[in-house]
């Protein structure tokens, strides 16, 4: 048993390593997948986050045969680090800012596949910042949009990009411009070699949706919400392998489909009943004070995307 501290200690420079690392290793999952991500081996690890722990003087996981997981304080723990990381991150944020300089972390959650997106609006903006300044730490995560909401929420990330249903009440959601998205099948579904005016809605009974694991069906895109779905897919990509094995009907962009229609693995399915669109927006923690870095990276996304908004 660790016993419990008589006083809370002092941040020093190496506490501030040690509650890095294990925010690395709850980010990871455990003491393994943290090895390459920290570049140091498992038995260091243990040992910085024994150190902490001893330090702090609570248990913050149990790890061990039955696996890695949090204990109550260790999650509590884990919550103060992140907002600990913002705190630090603001003020030097804060300080670039007095002395008019870009300087500090940027971190943006984007869904995956918007590289193919009308205009490459990501790279643009991308460059125009890069041309700014190069003292801004870019991290870079690709996610599903519910993850990127939970990642905003939890300030693990300044702000993300993607399509957004069902807005909760902690974000700011903000239009940037409206993606059509249509139903496809791929080369070898019975679909597939139908002549265009031969096809009617009820076709589809039969067919298998490749359900997008993220969102609900039902409610955005009703007209196939009831199709029977035997697969699902947490990423774009995912929905698209699921198409092209040619078993499987789902909804996916059409820029971003565009690649596999052009050299006939895909084909659009009844465009006139089934297209959708649907909304890119910018996503923000609501109540937070955006640093210069962050306000600066979204006014040049609004203006990358403003040709896109028709």
């Amino acid at each position: 048993m660790l016993e419990a501290a008589r006083a809370t200690p002092r941040l020093h420079k190496a506490d501030l390593h040690m509650l890095a690392v294990f925010m690395t290793v709850v980010e990871c999952g455990g003491f393994a997948a943290a090895q390459v991500t920290l570049n140091v081996g498992q038995s260091t690890i243990s040992r910085q986050i024994g150190d902490l722990e001893k330090r702090l003087g609570m248990r913050l996981c149990q790890r061990g045969r039955a696996g890695f997981r949090l204990t109550d304080k260790g999650r509590v723990i884990y919550e103060a680090c992140q907002h600990l990381a913002t705190a630090l991150e603001g003020f030097r944020s804060t300080v670039g800012a007095l002395r008019g300089e870009l300087v500090g972390d940027l971190s943006i959650g984007v869904i995956d596949n918007w590289a193919t997106e009308r205009g490459f609006p990501m790279a643009d903006a991308l460059r125009t910042f890069r041309g700014k300044t190069r003292q801004v730490h870019i991290h870079f995560h690709t996610l599903a949009p519910d993850e990127i909401e939970r990642a905003a929420l939890d300030n693990r990330i300044n702000l993300g990009v993607g399509v957004f249903h069902q807005h909760r009440p902690g974000l700011i959601y903000e239009a940037l411009y409206d993606d059509p998205v249509e139903l496809y099948c791929g080369r070898g579904h019975a679909l597939f070699d139908r002549a265009p005016n031969e096809l009617k809605p009820d076709d589809l009974l039969a067919a298998d949706l490749a359900h997008r694991a993220y969102l609900s069906e039902r409610q955005v895109a009703p007209l196939t919400g009831d199709l029977q779905s035997t697969a699902a897919a947490r990423q774009i990509e995912g929905v698209a392998f699921l198409i092209l094995s040619g078993w499987h009907i789902g909804h996916l962009p059409v820029s971003y489909a565009e690649r596999w229609v052009e050299s006939g693995r895909m084909r659009s399915i009844l465009p006139a009943t089934y297209r959708l669109n649907t909304r890119i927006e910018l996503v923000i923690r609501r109540g937070v004070q955006l640093s210069l870095v962050t306000e600066t990276f979204a006014d040049i996304l609004r203006e990358t995307t403003l040709p896109l908004r028709g």
